[in-house]
């Protein structure tokens, strides 16, 4: 027993270590060149595997993309969780998360390039969406649920709220990406006292929309 255990331990270490370097080479083709511009063969040739060892650790492309994307999100709901368990204020957690948002894609602006290469994939591909227990859609709809139920959110704002802020984490991304590859002289429109001015006025104006028209 003494002697299985470590073996076991470092075949789990070497898996860890290898799906995250599948991942790691993934990443930089798609962002690159596009997901349908890319094989299952050219990532097991990048990361120096044959196909059948890449289908070991991912069962197709989908899945590998899949699990890109939730690595990224978890960080976002992780960063959700901290908040929370510090009893920040709504206000504070929302600040936090859009100037998360503003970081991951402005201080790495491959990553918004991977996301709008995802967004057109999508388009072409039916692509279904992994339900996941921790997504960051689901943190925040449930810690804006919360607030609701102490009434310190108006009843039915928690909808509001999350739609008003996907969007804007939505144009942070695009506005990152047009930043970087496109129009790169171009002065950025977000920065954090931006995030925190729309923050504020996001905040204000679902609270003032629901005294005035929803008594």
């Amino acid at each position: 027993m003494k002697q299985t255990e470590p073996t076991k331990l470092d075949r789990q270490d070497r898996e860890q270590r290898m799906r995250a370097k599948i991942k790691k080479a993934a990443f930089a083709l798609m962002a690159d060149r596009g997901i349908d511009q890319v094989s299952m063969r050219e990532i097991a040739e990048k990361v120096k595997v044959t196909k059948p060892v890449l289908y070991y650790y991912f069962k197709n492309k989908e899945d590998l993309c899949r699990s890109i994307v939730a690595e990224h999100e978890q960080g976002f709901s992780k960063l959700l969780e901290d908040s929370f368990n510090r009893g920040d204020e709504l206000e504070s957690v929302l600040n936090r998360l859009l100037g998360a948002h503003l970081e991951f894609f402005r201080k790495t602006p491959v990553n918004s390039k991977f996301v709008v290469q995802m967004l057109a994939y999508t388009l072409n591909k039916k692509f279904p969406k992994e339900e996941r227990k921790l997504s960051p859609e689901k943190v925040l709809g449930n810690f804006l649920s919360g607030k609701e139920n102490l009434h310190r959110l108006p009843a039915g704002a928690t909808r509001d709220i999350s739609l008003l802020f996907s969007a804007l984490f939505t144009k942070v991304m695009l506005n990152a990406y047009v930043e970087a590859y496109i129009q790169p002289e171009k002065d950025s429109q977000y920065t954090e006292e931006t995030a925190r001015r729309l923050t504020k006025i996001i905040l204000l104006g679902v609270k003032q929309y629901y005294e005035i028209y929803e008594k």
